[in-house]
């Protein structure tokens, strides 16, 4: 998937989240390419899960890109163009999401984590929460190194998956502490 980020990717990051909204607004043009697809088995989400996940922590595995959740800058709706004769459209395909750059994280890292968790999910081997943009079908991710940070792009193929991919999001992201566990239950 290549992402024409220049002027977007300089910016995103040293400005405050109604830039981040206004610059994600204008949408980047996407070209799917992928490791995971919607045709694969369940068998061949588990062997990739393998490959993806050895040396990713549990936690990672778990929550994916949201394991991150303090270095999220922010997420808007991810746009592909189109033209119908001269008319240049967008319609809505996924979600963008921005993570402030800390130590140790690169974009493959990012991608890896998210690949992973996305895997395990279809696999069977991890029931992802409802809320989790990571668990729509058909989803595939890709990150992009942007000026400050990273720009994770979460890719569906249809309007109504897109709702679904930006409405998951916005919960996921406005919990403060990610899905409840046991462990929010006990403070």
């Amino acid at each position: 998937m290549k992402t024409h980020t220049s002027h977007f990717s300089r910016i995103v990051f040293g400005m405050g989240g109604a830039s981040l909204a206004a610059l994600l607004a204008a949408g980047c043009a996407t070209e799917q390419t992928g490791v995971l697809t919607g045709s694969m088995t369940p068998d061949q989400y588990a062997q990739l899960s393998e490959q993806q996940c050895t040396g990713v922590p549990a936690k990672e595995q778990e929550q994916g890109i949201l394991a991150y959740r303090d270095a999220i800058a922010g997420a808007q709706t991810l746009k592909d163009p189109y033209q119908v004769g001269k008319m240049k459209l967008t319609r809505d395909s996924g979600v963008q999401i921005g993570v402030r750059a800390q130590p140790n994280l690169t974009a493959p890292w990012l991608e890896r984590v998210a690949t992973c968790h996305m895997a395990l999910a279809r696999s069977g081997r991890l029931t992802p929460s409802a809320s989790d943009p990571f668990a729509v079908p058909g989803a595939t991710v890709h990150v992009e190194e942007a000026y400050t940070g990273y720009i994770v792009q979460l890719h569906v193929g249809d309007a109504d998956a897109a709702k679904e991919v930006m409405s998951r999001t916005s919960v996921a992201l406005t919990t403060p502490n990610g899905p409840v566990t046991a462990e929010h239950v006990a403070q």
